[in-house]
């Protein structure tokens, strides 16, 4: 999706000389929406419109949204923000979504948006002619633009390393990459956990006694982070403790649990079960977060796992090891490390299972 976004001081929008959408201070938000675009754009787009920080605070910088003002939203429909001028001066707008489709895409937009804050949103009409007029408070203008679902240069191979013959190109997987301008959370409990919506993570969770306590003794020691995650993840291959994860029984059972919810609450990349961890390479998608998507996997597959075995007790370590990937070149060096972990393991084949999302 795209979106200019002006700052105002009031707007509106009229239809054969009637005014059928009008507000004061706001933000007046004309919105194109693209052929690829799906419901994770779509609610990308309404939660940077309403924490977008372009109105002034006492000190005059802009330091607040038009949430923390109260004021309303004014959205223009506005295919032409896809218009193309590559080659001559006629625009292409073969990137835009066809009107029969973005006519449903829009009001589904409009009622998500409405849905999602209780401040006054108005509207154009569809595909109308319309006549927009609009006091720029600043002028301040910004354009948006919804994070591109990339493509990485080497596709990942859904057919699972135990049972492939050779490499089978499929799908690439979404990737959505680190934007530096888009604030980031981090949860600290004994490691720290860094959160931006909508990207696409490198995860590694583990079993309760994959490595001992007194290597852990040693890795806390260790001066730097970079040199810690290199000798954790060497301490991981070493196949320390119980390595359930080497039955075939129990690496399927997480593997159908990675793959459960694949397309509707993640887009699940390339993946590998070790003997006694888990690499995966992840993109939260809508309103669903890396804790709760690890919180889903690791809850179930304990539950199925213990009882497989007939025991009780703790599966897996409370705490995952997370990176948000910040490029495409660090995607691929991630998606290259999960295929080659086994190799680097010393595994045989049938000792891991390795395969793709959707």
């Amino acid at each position: 999706m795209k979106a200019v976004v002006q700052r105002v001081s009031r707007a509106s929008v009229r239809v054969d000389e009637e005014t059928i959408g009008e507000i004061g201070r706001g933000l007046l938000v004309l919105l194109g929406i693209g052929k690829a675009d799906t419901e994770t754009e779509a609610d990308w787009m309404i939660k940077k419109l309403l924490a977008l920080r372009i109105f002034p605070d006492e000190s005059g910088k802009m330091n607040r949204s038009v949430t923390d003002i109260g004021g309303a939203l004014l959205i223009v429909s506005q295919f032409t923000l896809y218009g193309m001028l590559e080659k001559g001066t006629r625009p292409s707008f073969s990137d835009a979504m066809p009107p029969a489709e973005a006519e449903k895409f829009y009001h589904e937009f409009m009622r998500r948006l409405r849905a999602a804050t209780a401040l006054r949103v108005e509207e154009g009409r569809f595909a109308a002619m319309m006549d927009v007029e609009l006091v720029n408070d600043g002028p301040v203008t910004i354009i948006l633009q919804s994070p591109r679902v990339e493509q990485a240069s080497r596709l990942f191979t859904a057919q699972e390393h135990s049972s492939r013959t050779g490499e089978t190109p499929v799908q690439p997987t979404p990737f959505i990459a680190f934007d530096p301008k888009t604030p980031v959370g981090i949860a600290r409990r004994e490691l720290p956990h860094w959160r931006q919506d909508g990207c696409t993570y490198f995860v590694t969770f583990r079993l309760a006694h994959s490595v001992p306590v007194e290597i852990l003794r040693q890795w806390e020691q260790l001066p730097d982070k970079e040199t810690a995650c290199q000798k954790f993840q060497e301490w991981l291959d070493q196949g320390h403790g119980d390595c359930w994860l080497r039955q075939p029984e129990i690496a399927r059972i997480v593997e159908s649990a990675l793959r459960h919810f694949d397309g509707q609450r993640y887009a699940l990349g390339e993946f590998v079960i070790m003997p006694n961890h888990v690499h995966a390479i992840v993109t939260p998608l809508a309103d669903n977060t890396l804790r709760d998507i690890l919180h889903s996997w690791k809850s179930y597959t304990a539950h199925q796992i213990n009882r497989l075995l007939g025991r009780n007790g703790p599966v897996w370590q409370d705490e995952s090891f997370d990176h948000i990937i910040r490029n495409e070149h660090t995607l691929e060096q991630t998606a290259e490390y999960i295929r080659q972990n086994p190799v680097r393991a010393g595994l045989k084949e049938g000792e891991y299972r390795h395969g793709t999302g959707r």
